[in-house]
């Protein structure tokens, strides 16, 4: 498998403008947003699942099918994660999450499709369980990731959204 060189960019930009790659702008999402839309992005992104190359890297710059769409499930429990420090604790600090590293060590094109499969239905459906039991006066509850970005519940949700957004983007099939 080759090696993905690592995505260095700055994200938190969507907080504040709409993606430059996809155009998606996710500054006015809610968490009720994402947790009444998240059901049918799992839908669609088991159906990349069942694409004949889904295991295949055709860009040595880009994940394959599967390792998006694994990528998307281990993102939404990192979240779910980082939305429990925030309501336990005040500004806690996230710990890192190398989002290559876990690709690698989770090894996302071994599992079995069926597999990468249910990790995203369940992540998905604890994140939004997650999201449907903070009241909204808790939504400026305050986080810090690793490298001193702040985000609040609500940003941290638009910021999760953006992820699931722009890989759904992706995985969108190319045209020349």
């Amino acid at each position: 498998m080759s090696q993905i060189v690592p995505d260095g960019k700055d994200w938190t930009v969507v907080l504040d403008a709409v993606c430059a790659q996809c155009a998606v702008d996710v500054r006015g999402i809610s968490p009720g947003d994402a947790m009444t839309q998240l059901p049918v992005c799992v839908d669609r992104y088991i159906e990349v699942l069942a694409r004949p190359d889904a295991q295949t890297r055709t860009n040595p710059a880009r994940w394959s099918d599967q390792e998006y769409v694994a990528h998307v499930a281990e993102m939404l429990q990192v979240m779910s994660g980082r939305l429990d420090l925030m309501l336990e604790h005040d500004d806690p600090t996230f710990p890192n999450w190398d989002q290559d590293r876990a690709a690698v060590e989770g090894n996302y094109n071994s599992l079995p499709a069926g597999q990468v499969a249910e990790l995203l239905r369940e992540s998905a459906a604890r994140y939004a369980t997650k999201l449907s039991s903070i009241d909204p006066a808790q939504y400026s509850r305050r986080g810090l990731r690793s490298n001193g970005a702040a985000f609040t519940i609500e940003t941290l949700n638009q910021y999760a959204w953006h992820d699931v957004m722009h890989h759904l983007w992706d995985l969108a099939p190319q045209t020349s």
